[in-house]
């Protein structure tokens, strides 16, 4: 009889530290942000902002370059620009191959008291250009990110790997137009982590993202070696967390998310033995965003401002590259700084 009763006591102890366990690793429904969300639901439809903006970017100050030195080809009153300048050291004007690095840094921000998170993107890109012809590029990258993001919240945070690939094609239309496109394909693989409870709950999550831009661009030079630069663009991308399950084995539920932006930028640069520094400025909207995560959230503002500037470096031989820096802001609770640089080789 008393090993009757041990028996019942233990099963009763096991399974109400089992309830325990499910109680606070499984919130009740509509509970909002807190200790329970798991962090990448919390954050990951803004994460994927990020990382379409450096997307984006990291292929710009290819594409901006090149369509300064196709615009500037005929500009034979403006100190030969694209026949001496421009065109001596960069990218696959002068020679039909060149091969490209990029490095870029950027911090985003977002102070709402119900889910506030700093997070530090690190990317390095390499590329592949082929001059087709004198109004036709082709190419192709391979990128590797990762996103370390800090939550105060729940008191964790998220570390995402990701490695992305695409293809990407730049075509003059005119000595004016031009228009670049890209498409690809991410891979992330993504480590949770959050305190409920005081108790550590970590999970290991993988994420898959489709992602595609296309930009329209205009490009005149003045007589006094200026620049003037106007694009208009839209990026999207398709993103999709799996399911896992959690170090208390509960499960977390597979997430999706869709974003699409429509940017609208301009651009000034002079020109000047051998250096091209530049400022410009751009414009967000999102046309489509798609939230995953009841309230509180932070603001629902769509829109937001790019600022911008850098100088490229061209010289004698086949090498060329750059430096940028640029400022995010405009949103009510979210801003970023980004840092990059990059390097091309001819040949």
């Amino acid at each position: 009889m008393l090993k009757r009763i041990l028996k019942v006591g233990a099963g009763a102890v096991s399974v109400s530290l089992l309830a325990g366990t499910a109680a606070f690793a499984a919130p009740p429904p509509h509970h909002g942000v807190d200790e329970f969300t798991p962090t990448q639901d919390a954050v990951g439809s803004k994460l994927q902002d990020v990382q379409q903006q450096q997307r984006d970017q990291t292929l710009r100050s290819f594409f901006d370059r090149l369509n300064l030195r196709r615009s500037g080809r005929g500009a034979m009153n403006t100190a030969d620009i694209g026949t001496t300048g421009l065109s001596a050291g960069d990218a696959a004007l002068t020679e039909a191959l060149s091969a490209w690095l990029s490095v870029n840094y950027n911090n985003a921000e977002n102070d709402f008291p119900g889910i506030a998170y700093d997070a530090d993107t690190y990317g390095v890109s390499v590329g592949l250009d082929y001059k087709v012809s004198d109004t036709v590029n082709v190419g192709a990258f391979l990128s590797y990110s990762n996103i370390d993001t800090e939550t105060p919240f729940n008191g964790g945070g998220s570390d995402t790997d990701s490695f992305s690939v695409g293809p990407y094609v730049s075509v003059a239309l005119s000595d004016i137009f031009s228009v670049d496109a890209t498409v690809g394909y991410t891979f992330s693989q993504i480590d949770n982590r959050r305190l409920v409870l005081g108790v550590p709950v970590t999970g290991e999550q993988d994420a898959s993202t489709w992602f595609g831009a296309v930009n329209l661009s205009a490009t005149k030079w003045l007589d006094n070696n200026v620049g003037l630069t106007g694009r208009v663009g839209y990026s999207y991308s398709h993103s999709e967390n799996d399911a896992y399950i959690d170090s208390t084995a509960t499960p977390v539920a597979k997430t999706e998310s869709d974003l699409g932006q429509l940017q609208v930028a301009g651009r000034v640069s002079y020109y000047t033995d051998g250096m091209l520094p530049y400022i410009g400025l751009t414009y967000v909207h999102d046309v489509e965003r798609e939230r995953i995560i009841a309230a509180p959230l932070p603001s629902d503002d769509r829109d937001e401002f790019i600022a911008n500037a850098g100088v490229s470096f061209f010289g004698e031989g086949p090498i060329s590259g750059g430096i940028d820096v640029s400022y995010n802001f405009g949103r009510d609770d979210t801003d970023g700084l980004g840092v990059g640089a990059n390097i091309s080789f001819t040949f």
